[in-house]
């Protein structure tokens, strides 16, 4: 089966948030591969759990007949930071979304099939109350991007 609009744009997402990704002993851990349960915090002191969110898609520019559009998908890269209460302190899973986000800001990536990956807009556009939830500071944000392509 050939991917799909909306699973090429999420490994466009994944892809430039691991080449970007600067802590490579702290678990990443994406809708598509989830940690259900959440890790022992004994074992995994801090992790993240990211996903890709799609939204709206709009036509920028009429081509010549069917499917020869170009069009923006809208979507969001939510990443959400869990810090073991027992041995670390809000302030590492603050740091680390930070990190996290800096994957994503200010890129714009083109792929193979000459579509456009662009983080160049807006930055941050809410952030997961922060809570503790049981043996975890969890603290997150996103990123939102825009995706065109032909179509």
């Amino acid at each position: 089966m050939t991917a799909g609009l909306h699973r090429t744009a999420r490994d466009g997402v994944v892809a430039l948030f691991d080449a970007g990704w600067t802590h490579p002993t702290i678990p990443v851990y994406w809708r598509a591969n989830d940690a259900e349960p959440l890790p022992d915090p004994h074992t995994a002191q801090v992790f993240l759990r990211n996903e890709v969110e799609f939204g709206r898609e709009l036509v920028l520019a009429y081509g010549s007949g069917r499917l020869a559009n170009e069009r923006a998908l809208f979507g969001s890269a939510l990443v959400r930071v869990y810090a073991a209460r027992w041995t670390l302190s809000e302030d590492t899973a603050l740091d680390l979304m930070s990190d996290a986000l800096a994957c994503f800001r200010g890129r714009r990536t083109v792929d193979t099939l000459g579509n456009t990956l662009s983080f160049i807009g807006e930055g941050s556009g809410f952030d997961v109350d922060p809570t503790e939830d049981g043996n975890w500071f969890v603290r997150g944000a996103m990123m939102v991007f825009e995706y065109r392509f032909i179509g």
